[in-house]
C-alpha cells in the first residue's frame, strides 16, 4: 500500500501534474493510444485521480478499461471522471487480481511501476503473471519516474511557472507542503530501497524474461510487446 502522503497527494495531484507544465505526460498517453484498437482491454495500474486515464479515453473511448488504484482518496476522485462501465479496482496490483482478469491488450504504468516493490525478484514474478494475462502481440507501456528530486529546483520550477498552474502565490504556498512531502517520500524510498527505478537494462531483465521485447523507447517511455 502506498504511504499516507500519497493519499494527501490526491488533493493536489491534478494541480501539480498540470499538462501545461509537463506535456510529456500527454506524449506518453499518445504512445499508449497508438497501440489500441476498438474493443481492446486495458489495465491502468496506479492511475491516481484518473486524470490521464480520462485523456486516454478521449482518444480511444472504445476500450474496455480496468483501473487499479489502492489509494482511497485517489480512487474517489477517479470514480467521478471515469465511465460507469469501467472496472474500478481499489487494491494494489497482485497475482490474485491478475488471475481474475481476462487477457489484456495493454497494461499501463504511468509513473507507478517504481512503487510496487523494492527489489527485482518480485517484479520478475509480476511480469510473468502479467504475461499470462496479456494477448499475443499485447503490450506493457511504462512511463518511468526520474531520479531523486532536487527539492530546491522543484520549488523554483513551480514558482516560476505559477501562472501556468493558474494559481495565486498564496495557493502555491498553501499546497506546496503536500507536494514536498510526496517528493521527499519518493527520494527516501529510492535511497532506502523501498522503491525501484527502472532503466532499459532492468526492464529487459524483468519483462524480457517473461517473453516481452522492447518495441519502443523514448526518454523514460518504454513499450514492451509480447511475442
Amino acid at each position: 500500500m502506498k504511504p499516507t502522503c500519497y493519499d494527501d497527494y490526491a488533493k493536489v495531484f491534478d494541480l501539480y501534474s498540470n499538462v501545461h507544465l509537463f506535456p510529456q505526460n500527454l506524449d506518453f498517453i499518445e504512445v499508449a493510444a497508438g497501440l489500441l484498437a476498438p474493443g481492446d482491454r486495458v489495465t491502468d495500474v496506479g492511475g491516481g485521480t484518473g486524470m490521464f486515464t480520462a485523456e486516454l479515453l478521449q482518444r480511444v473511448p472504445w476500450i474496455e478499461l480496468t483501473f487499479v488504484e489502492p489509494s482511497p482518496p485517489m480512487m474517489e476522485i477517479a470514480a467521478t471522471r471515469l465511465p460507469l462501465g469501467a472496472n474500478l479496482v481499489h487494491q494494489p496490483l497482485d497475482g490474485a487480481l491478475l488471475a481474475g482478469l481476462p487477457e489484456q491488450k495493454l497494461f499501463l504504468f504511468q509513473r507507478s511501476l517504481y512503487s510496487l516493490h523494492g527489489e527485482l525478484a518480485p517484479y520478475r514474478d509480476l511480469a510473468q503473471q502479467i504475461a499470462e494475462r496479456t494477448v499475443t502481440g499485447g503490450h506493457v507501456a511504462i512511463y518511468e519516474m526520474p531520479g531523486p528530486y532536487d527539492m530546491e529546483l522543484a520549488w523554483e520550477y513551480y514558482s516560476l511557472n505559477r501562472d501556468l498552474l493558474g494559481i495565486t502565490e498564496e495557493t502555491l504556498l498553501g499546497t506546496w507542503p503536500v507536494m514536498e512531502a510526496v517528493f521527499r517520500e519518493f527520494n527516501s524510498g529510492i535511497q532506502e530501497g523501498r522503491y525501484t527505478l527502472f532503466d532499459r537494462t532492468s526492464l529487459d531483465d524483468v519483462f524480457g524474461g517473461a517473453g516481452f521485447a522492447c518495441s519502443h523507447e523514448e526518454g523514460t517511455t518504454f513499450v514492451y510487446t509480447k511475442s
